[in-house]
């Protein structure tokens, strides 16, 4: 059997090693109880969990099937794409295949973190608990006899049924045409800085309000010590971000990154420990999908 990946990186290691020193480590800060506690990791070692992506219903030879042939081609061709972005390539906008890879990479950074899993299974555990009844009816009308009595007891020969959908539809999801042709169709640019000051990033490095055809809205994605990448969809709104004091448009976004980690800050060094010890998880963020699911819980009463 083919030896196939079991570490799986919600944070790719192409990602974290932008913030990687000559030995190429970085500094990993994490609160596993109120102190901050920093590391010096190597980004193939970090930002990622065993069988995160994993079907747990399938054969050995399948069950990385996610991760093996969709994750990791996905994180290969955006850190193509971002290198066609940074150095001012223009055949990201010529290029679908790229422009599409980058949007893509967007999308995942908003559901591929070990909580986002967790609230699709949880999505998909109440979208079948409002079918019940009426699946129960269909289920009771083709039973044959070997069947367990009830739709729910059938549901519950099976424990990983929920784990396993959620693997599968993270990938559609994930690939969903509309909102994927809304970030292709957003004006895409790189805010470069210098001095002192460094961004940090996070396992929530994405900051946005996902409603992404308003015409004020905007994508901030730290892409490195001094760079980040952002999207907006008009240029007043571009105008306006890069007309901000650098080290104060630094300072904010730190801010709202360190705020919104769930496990771990990334940075060069030492040098925003004050920073992440003010701000670790002090501002969660709503994600994509707990923001979709209570919508529905609303629409569903």
């Amino acid at each position: 059997m083919e030896n196939l990946p079991k570490y799986h990186h919600y944070l790719p290691s192409f990602y974290q090693s932008r913030w990687a020193s000559d030995d190429g480590r970085l500094r990993r800060f994490s609160r596993p109880r109120d102190q901050i506690v920093a590391k010096w990791v190597f980004p193939t070692q970090s930002g990622g969990e065993n069988n995160l992506y994993s079907d747990p219903e399938a054969i050995p030879d399948k069950a990385q099937v996610l991760e093996s042939e969709f994750m990791s081609p996905l994180d290969s061709l955006a850190s193509q794409a971002l290198a066609m972005i940074e150095t001012g390539d223009t055949k990201i906008n010529r290029d679908p295949k790229f422009r599409s890879a980058w949007s893509r990479f967007l999308m995942s950074l908003m559901m591929r973190m070990p909580d986002d899993i967790d609230t699709l299974k949880i999505s998909l555990v109440e979208e079948w608990a409002r079918a019940i009844p009426e699946l129960e009816l269909v289920y009771a009308a083709d039973r044959q006899d070997d069947w367990p009595p009830t739709f729910q007891e059938y549901l519950a020969q099976s424990p990983n049924r929920f784990s396993s959908w959620a693997s599968s539809l993270l990938r559609t999801l994930i690939d969903h045409q509309n909102i994927g042709a809304l970030l292709n169709n957003m004006r895409w640019f790189i805010r470069e800085i210098s001095g002192d000051a460094q961004f940090l990033t996070s396992d929530r490095p994405l900051i946005t309000w996902y409603d992404f055809a308003e015409p004020d809205t905007y994508i901030f994605v730290p892409i490195g010590p001094k760079r980040a990448f952002v999207a907006v969809n008009n240029l007043e709104t571009q105008r306006r971000i890069e007309a901000q004091p650098a080290e104060e448009w630094v300072l904010n976004l730190n801010k709202l990154v360190a705020g919104a980690a769930k496990k771990f800050v990334f940075a060069t060094d030492d040098q925003p420990r004050k920073l992440v010890e003010q701000h670790f998880g002090s501002r969660p963020r709503t994600t994509l999908f707990q923001y979709l699911l209570r919508h529905r819980r609303k629409v569903g009463r």
